[in-house]
């Protein structure tokens, strides 16, 4: 038995550190100081010539010119319902029953007005997915296209710019459109001949899924289960499928070979098999609807094609940057591909580890055939870590949970490659021949699927199938984990220490502690801050004091049963630089827009106490709410008029309302109302929905209600209007939580209009999105937002 040698690391090629600058001038848009950190210890670390260098900031240029976002200023609202003419550009299917129609072309049809660029329909529940290139005419609400804008949160505003989205529209069940004339296409032919042929079960819907990406069918439980497994992957279509379609050519390779061995004086064994390998890659490209990550591994096999039919010597290093090149260079607003960026950056896992891995692991395969199991299962998982390992950080930032059952994969992804995908492209295959075939295919992947679900919501019942939420980094740790990790490969493969790369190993550490050594001196900044975050139409506010103990007044929420507000924002904004854990967290009343998001917070949040009114209402988000505290897992307590919490030493919450009296329902009138005290300087004011009638209760008593900051009672109603109220706080600020275009009029412009009156300067998170006001010692709050930067006033 001999060693099997680790080869060194191949350094990049003038070409591909082109590439690398190319893609940070993309980046750098959106994540500027990690970009710059990134590119400038590249240069250092691989860049040996002045020429080279050049090169790279040339690319790197070129890569802003191309990424440069474009300016929405003075697009029109339209915020209102209005018949429209236009026509499908690309449809989009979501699970939950849900598709997004893009549509280009639109036409007011009353004031024959154009919408400049494209519009995003969301539609839930239509009667039918309807076909790319197909008119209609329909009454639609249409607004400016605006996301929720928070600390350390990707906005998708900024995506959807980039593929020339300005605009949004929304509409649930058979809405009344007229569609004209259409073609089905021969790619909704075979979706609809296979839907026909599937089973109607979770398996069924993931077959659609994985031949087409379809995603139209699958219930929101079964895909919550999937992503809480770690095996969100395996259902989204990527260069793992596109694999798999690929050793399809080198089976028919070894069978024709067998049968016909003259073909090999032909065609060499691998040539014949690139050969027959791309009619089944292609296909399967195109039945994908050539989603990113597939076009990704799809280009990267052409390259390796290239390579062998030219004679030359390949590397999968080569191969993935000639992929990257392609689709960045056509289109650069793919970098910004959510599953692009995981699936190359999976691959660049591969790539730096497995060269390595697979030398230690070789010694195992050459002991004998009943070694050969052992030796795949664990090349199979050392696969799963090292492409886990490498996009671990971008998970982190964009869902904030991880989840420890990546053993899962050594269970699911050899029946997904040696069963479930086979039979389906099978099935697909004899759909057109022999329906009673293609259906017993069908039934048996789905099957699989069904069965692996099953086995999900056991353990889910058990408590075992939990994802956990953990601290989300900052952009200078992402840059850092990634220094780490490609220095610490080339260490591993190289044959002693490289001063160069220990230095950028160094570098790396240091970049992943700096941010949290910043937390661990805020004591001595003598700090307190308020955010209030950007929830759309409901409301959530932390409060941060100089110790980092933190509360949470309000979870935000809304009427979507599909949409988790807590755990799609609340929770990643408050682990932003930030563990999980939270010293208290304060519910104002029982109205889905204050409570929904707190569930989330509840369950995977590690929380202090909690604490309300103690009021209820009929809903089921109160019964839910008094169940889950009949638990008992924290203290609970319930606040009246006179009580105070205390954050911190010298850091309060003053309780103003309801009254010690008040036994009603959980309703607007007996929200909490809370006064944020700061060595005896009134900082802010939270009055909830509070409506004028309760206002007017609160300031007819001896409570004091001065304050610099006031969050404006529900949301800046008109049933909330109160000049005298704004006079009696005296803030300089006002804050109303409100969406963009509501239906409401959320605030309402008496109400801003009376604040400006009494001197307050008024702030939506419609407009200006998440907002934190920060005191330091006696200064004035310093006043940031998360859309558009510092706030002064006037």
């Amino acid at each position: 038995m001999h060693q099997t040698r680790i080869k060194d690391p191949i350094p990049p090629l003038p070409w591909q550190l082109g590439v690398l600058g190319y893609l940070g001038g993309l980046l750098a848009w959106v994540h500027a100081l990690p970009v710059v950190i990134l590119c400038a210890l590249t240069a250092l670390a691989l860049v040996r010539r002045g020429r080279t260098l050049a090169f790279m900031v040339l690319c790197f240029g070129l890569g802003l010119v191309a990424g440069r976002p474009e300016t929405q200023e003075g697009l029109p609202g339209w915020n209102a319902q209005t018949r429209i003419r236009a026509v499908v550009d690309e449809v989009r299917t979501y699970p939950g029953r849900r598709i997004g129609v893009f549509a280009r072309d639109v036409v007011a049809l009353d004031t024959n007005a154009t919408l400049p660029g494209r519009l995003l329909w969301t539609w839930t529940d239509p009667p039918f997915v309807p076909e790319i290139g197909r008119e209609f005419e329909a009454d639609l609400r249409i607004r400016v296209l605006r996301s929720r804008a928070n600390f350390g949160l990707s906005s998708t505003e900024e995506y959807w710019s980039r593929k020339d989205v300005r605009h949004r529209a929304y509409s649930r069940g058979d809405v009344p459109v007229i569609w004209g004339e259409g073609r089905t296409c021969l790619r909704s032919g075979l979706l609809e001949l296979a839907g026909t042929l599937v089973p109607d079960t979770p398996g069924g819907a993931a077959v659609r899924a994985l031949l087409f990406g379809d995603r139209f069918l699958l219930e929101p439980g079964f895909m919550d289960r999937i992503r809480r497994a770690g095996l969100s992957h395996s259902l989204a279509l990527s260069g793992l499928h596109l694999a798999l379609v690929a050793s399809f050519g080198l089976g028919l390779a070894r069978v024709s070979s067998r049968l016909y061995p003259r073909l090999l004086l032909v065609l060499p064994r691998r040539k014949l098999a690139v050969i027959l390998a791309l009619p089944p890659v292609i296909t399967y490209l195109w039945l994908g609807d050539f989603s990113p990550s597939l076009l990704r591994a799809f280009l990267m096999l052409a390259a390796v094609a290239a390579h062998l039919f030219i004679g030359s010597r390949s590397h999968p290093q080569d191969s993935l940057f000639v992929a990257m090149a392609v689709l960045v260079v056509s289109d650069p607003g793919s970098v910004h591909d959510l599953s692009l960026q995981l699936s190359v950056l999976a691959v660049g896992g591969l790539v730096l580890f497995m060269p390595a891995v697979a030398a230690l692991l070789a010694p195992l395969r050459e002991r004998g055939a009943l070694w050969r199991p052992v030796h795949g299962l664990l090349t199979l998982l050392a696969v799963t870590c090292c492409a886990n390992l490498f996009i671990l950080p971008i998970q982190i930032l964009y869902f904030s949970e991880v989840t420890a059952h990546l053993w899962l994969n050594l269970l699911w992804l050899p029946v997904l490659s040696l069963a479930v995908l086979p039979l389906s492209f099978l099935g697909l295959a004899a759909s057109l021949c022999c329906p009673f075939l293609a259906e017993g295919c069908f039934i048996a992947a789905a099957w699989c699927v069904d069965a692996l679900d099953r086995f999900l919501v056991l353990l889910d019942g058990a408590g075992r199938l939990a994802a956990t939420p953990v601290l989300r980094p900052a952009g200078v740790q992402v840059a850092g984990y990634a220094v780490v990790l490609v220095a610490g490969s080339v260490l591993l493969t190289a044959k002693r220490p490289r001063t160069r790369e220990l230095f950028c190993l160094g570098v790396g550490l240091v970049l992943l502690a700096a941010p949290s050594m910043w937390q661990e001196v805020r004591p001595w900044r003598d700090e307190v801050e308020m955010t209030v975050l950007d929830t759309g139409m409901s409301q959530a506010v932390y409060v941060r004091g100089r110790t980092g103990r933190t509360v949470l007044v309000d979870g935000g929420g809304g009427w979507s049963v599909d949409y988790d507000l807590g755990r799609a924002v609340v929770g990643p904004a408050l682990t932003w630089m930030h563990p999980p854990r939270l010293d208290g967290v304060l519910l104002s009343h029982m109205h889905a827009d204050h409570l929904r998001g707190l569930f989330y917070i509840l369950d995977a949040f590690d929380v202090g106490w909690f604490g309300w009114s103690g009021l209820v209402d009929s809903s089921n988000d109160s019964g839910r709410l008094v169940a889950r505290l009949e638990q008992d897992p924290w203290p609970v307590r319930a606040l009246r008029a006179g009580d105070t919490v205390v954050i911190e030493p010298g850091l309060r919450l003053e309780v103003l309302h309801p009254a010690a009296s008040e036994k009603g329902i959980s309703d607007n009138d007996t929200s909490l109302m809370l006064r944020l005290v700061w060595r005896g300087r009134g900082l802010a004011l939270l009055p909830g929905d509070l409506e004028k009638r309760a206002l007017a209760q609160v300031m007819n008593g001896n409570a004091t209600l001065a304050a610099e900051v006031l969050v404006l009672p529900h949301h800046g109603s008109k049933s909330s209007l109160l000049p005298r109220f704004y006079n009696m706080v005296g803030a300089a600020w006002a804050v109303a939580t409100c969406g963009p275009g509501n239906r409401f009029g959320f605030p309402h412009p008496s109400v801003v209009g009376a604040c400006e009156r009494a001197g307050l300067t008024v702030l939506t998170t419609a407009e200006h999105g998440a907002l934190t006001f920060c005191w330091r010692g006696e200064d004035a709050a310093r006043v940031e937002s998360a859309r558009c930067g510092p706030q002064g006033r006037d």
